[in-house]
């Protein structure tokens, strides 16, 4: 299989257009141009690698403080049913969160959607590992990346993109990669989707 290298268009700077006090840029993320509009500007040079400034695009996103207030006020509430203490994040940071939910809630219009996992892509067929935060699939993948050497290539460590088609299912890195920012601007045939728990010996069994 062959790893589809995403386009993008690197200029060496980000250049932004600003309307109003807002910024905008366009970047292509599994496959269509997505026209990005925020307050801050985070969330461009997350999606640097992404840019794509030169299509049309196909649908648009853009934030408000009270997108970026509603995801303050989430955190705080999973942070709350985890008895830990509220953590603090920027208003830059916390529009990233924003911009990708907005998106998210877009892509099923094209037979897309988020999926919460560490997918690595093992001779250009991608292995995604999926389990709550914490369990493990980050360090699973590196684990693959560190059996396998050259044959093993990161697509995203923490929220792909997949699309579903009649041929099957295909996996997109995306800039929204998880706290080692480990992704690669790429899609893959999706060959497996592996659910991980923790256990003291290793085991694994098909379920369907």
């Amino acid at each position: 299989m062959e790893i589809r290298r995403q386009a993008a268009i690197s200029t060496g700077c980000l250049p932004l257009c600003f309307l109003g006090m807002n910024m905008t840029n366009t970047y292509r993320i599994a496959e269509h141009n997505i026209a990005v509009t925020s307050l801050h500007n985070q969330v461009h040079r997350l999606c640097a690698d992404y840019l794509f400034p030169v299509a049309a695009a196909d649908f648009s996103v853009e934030t408000t403080q009270a997108d970026i207030d509603y995801e303050r006020e989430k955190s705080a509430r999973e942070d709350a049913a985890q008895g830990i203490p509220a953590r603090r994040f920027s208003d830059g940071y916390l529009e990233t969160l924003a911009v990708y939910r907005k998106i998210a809630e877009k892509m099923p219009e094209y037979d897309t959607v988020l999926f919460h996992g560490s997918c690595v892509a093992v001779d250009g067929v991608g292995y995604l590992f999926t389990a709550k935060s914490g369990t493990g699939k980050s360090t699973h993948a590196r684990l693959w990346r560190e059996l396998l050497g050259d044959r093993a290539v990161m697509v995203n460590d923490d929220k792909p993109l997949i699309r579903v088609t009649d041929a099957g299912a295909v996996v997109f890195g995306t800039p929204w990669d998880g706290k080692h920012r480990l992704s690669s601007n790429i899609s893959v045939p999706l060959k497996a989707i592996c659910i991980l728990e923790r256990a003291e010996h290793n085991a694994i069994r098909p379920i369907i």
